[in-house]
């Protein structure tokens, strides 16, 4: 048996696949140590300055593998596990100073829907899927996926979304914010690795300091919000490509931006 997630680098973007093909890419414990480890790399490969996240097969992610329910399986143990496991995945995907692109091929279901969601940007077709599937076996949301699904829609859209149990398609996700892009069902991964290419030639530093603006805003008011951002410029201040950026600017040359 193949690993539950692959990962390669190629000019500066790291592919991440979720890959077990055979259950829809459905989340098991390989899966979430895999992609764990891949977005560890990532962070610590100062080569890597972008990154896309795709599934192996017709699907994305259909979500926890159902094994998990067995009955051996008491709600006690369920509920750590969550915590334990869901809870630091996710704080990676927003520690991480990079941007994450989601290639969503087929459907995202459940926390694979979260795990889409914790992308930065996405890319799908129309016929491409969001599917908050926990009310079809009569549970509610895990992994964030409440919190992120709500503060893309809204309470109102994100409560009809998740009670429905059905497929917000590619069309529809586009029209609520979901997904940055339609495209041709063959040509999602192509169009998210272009893209991943042009972010990793932009200056890096500045897009994950924006990023954490971003995050920061999201639980925080105005005037903290101004206090952080001009804490972050700190950082921007002492780094190559600020100074690149604007020597380029006056120079009027495009900047090489280094992405520290």
């Amino acid at each position: 048996m193949g690993k539950a997630v692959l990962f390669e680098v190629d000019a500066g973007v790291a592919l991440i696949t979720l890959n077990r093909p055979e259950r829809y890419n459905a989340v098991n414990q390989d899966l979430v140590d895999g992609i764990s480890e891949s977005l560890t790399k990532a962070k610590d490969d100062k080569s890597i300055r972008a990154i896309v996240l795709t599934g192996a097969g017709k699907g994305f992610c259909a979500g926890a593998d159902m094994m998990v329910f067995g009955g051996e399986v008491t709600p006690e143990q369920r509920r750590d596990y969550i915590i334990n496991q869901y809870q630091p995945l996710m704080r990676q995907f927003f520690n991480l100073n990079k941007p994450i692109i989601g290639a969503i091929n087929g459907t995202a279901a459940g926390v694979g829907a979260a795990f889409a969601l914790a992308c930065d940007l996405r890319v799908m077709s129309e016929k491409s899927a969001i599917l908050y599937a926990f009310i079809n076996i009569g549970l509610g949301p895990d992994g964030g996926a409440s919190w992120l699904l709500s503060r893309q829609v809204g309470y109102s859209k994100a409560f009809e979304i998740a009670i429905s149990g059905k497929k917000v398609l590619g069309q529809q996700c586009f029209d609520l914010g979901l997904t940055n892009r339609i495209v041709e069902n063959e040509l999602i991964l192509e169009n998210a690795i272009n893209w991943a290419k042009e972010l990793a030639n932009r200056p890096t530093l500045a897009i994950g300091i924006t990023k954490q603006d971003l995050v920061h805003s999201m639980n925080n008011d105005l005037y903290s919000t101004i206090a952080y951002e001009a804490e972050r410029q700190v950082l921007a201040f002492k780094s190559h490509d600020l100074k690149e950026g604007v020597t380029a600017f006056i120079e009027k040359r495009k900047p090489n931006f280094k992405g520290n």
